[in-house]
């Protein structure tokens, strides 16, 4: 979409965010991620035993809680702790792991230079992929019926095929390289795969939040979702079940290929930013308000508006919605 077109379009969209918001989104991923987990730790350690509640809409106002008691908020902190603890893991630790064993491996004799990853370190990324998404127990159980050596050489293997790929262009797509990992590992499909090249910081992460803004350009307001669509017209399109508003896509390779396409436009207009930085942005997009709301609620004032804080709300009109 041009952004020069007569339409209003906010400051958040992909089509128009400039640099400086970029960056300033950027800076609230540290209290966002932390709010993100305190709140999904308190709802699901504060919800009454043997009542299944379905998970509301992202536009639904969240639950009331009764206050925690002191062995609640103990509990609470510990499950913060964790997602932080596997944050670390997944943005600094493991690609660290993987560069070091990229030198290692470059100086033996047969190596390729692209680092692998041991099995552990897949199931441990997956708890990542599952805390920060939905939760899908079966999915950790396939990850852990994968044999040692096997995740090891299929890792190896894929991250050889994409530099591999990545010399014609660095925007050619990854289809040897995701089909590396996608075909011998038992659970893992095209966003797990993706999850696992982005390590190497060449291929972006096919998460929710990322898809949602890049190719749907949504982000979120203190109304609730808000962008180039409303929650009613994205469910009766399917990207959204009916009853409970949990995203409803098919993770294939048509849906990733709109997001590559998406991010690599994003990136092409911003300048120098990361993949990382790009799907830590979209996190913020998409869920930046629970912080601004908890910190209002803690100082129990009225925040002031502006449009480059995540809970922007403007009277501009909504724009068109964004070609896969």
């Amino acid at each position: 979409m041009n952004p020069s077109n007569s339409t209003p379009i906010h400051p958040f969209h992909p089509a128009q965010i400039t640099f400086p918001t970029f960056t300033t989104l950027l800076a609230h991923y540290p209290a966002t991620v932390e709010a993100r987990a305190r709140r999904k730790a308190t709802d699901k350690i504060l919800r009454p035993r043997g009542k299944k509640q379905s998970k509301a809409p992202a536009s639904a106002p969240a639950p009331d809680r009764s206050e925690p008691t002191p062995a609640q908020r103990a509990q609470i902190q510990a499950e913060v702790d964790e997602i932080l603890d596997l944050d670390a893991f997944r943005y600094e630790v493991l690609p660290g792991r993987v560069r070091e064993r990229e030198r290692a491996d470059y100086g033996e004799e047969g190596g390729h230079g692209h680092g692998y990853l041991e099995k552990e370190e897949l199931v441990k990324l997956v708890q990542w992929k599952m805390k920060h998404g939905i939760f899908r127990p079966a999915l950790l159980g396939l990850i852990r019926s994968n044999p040692d050596s096997l995740v090891k050489t299929a890792t190896a293997r894929a991250f050889t095929l994409l530099a591999s790929e990545a010399k014609d262009s660095d925007s050619s797509f990854p289809t040897q390289s995701l089909d590396a990992l996608i075909k011998p590992l038992r659970g893992v499909g095209v966003a797990t795969a993706s999850l696992v090249l982005g390590l190497s910081g060449r291929v972006p992460f096919y998460s929710d939040d990322v898809y949602l803004w890049v190719c749907l350009g949504e982000w979120r307001s203190e109304g609730g979702i808000d962008g180039d669509g409303v929650v009613e017209e994205r469910v009766r399109k399917g990207v959204y079940k009916r009853g409970n508003g949990e995203l409803d896509v098919k993770y294939n390779l048509g849906e990733y290929r709109g997001l590559w396409e998406g991010g690599w436009g994003l990136r092409g207009r911003l300048g120098e930013v990361q993949w990382t930085e790009v799907e830590r942005v979209a996190l913020v997009v998409r869920y930046g308000d629970e912080n601004e709301k908890e910190e209002q609620s803690k100082k129990g004032g009225k925040r002031k508006q502006d449009d480059t804080t995540p809970t922007t709300t403007t009277a501009r009109r909504r724009s068109k919605r964004l070609q896969r």
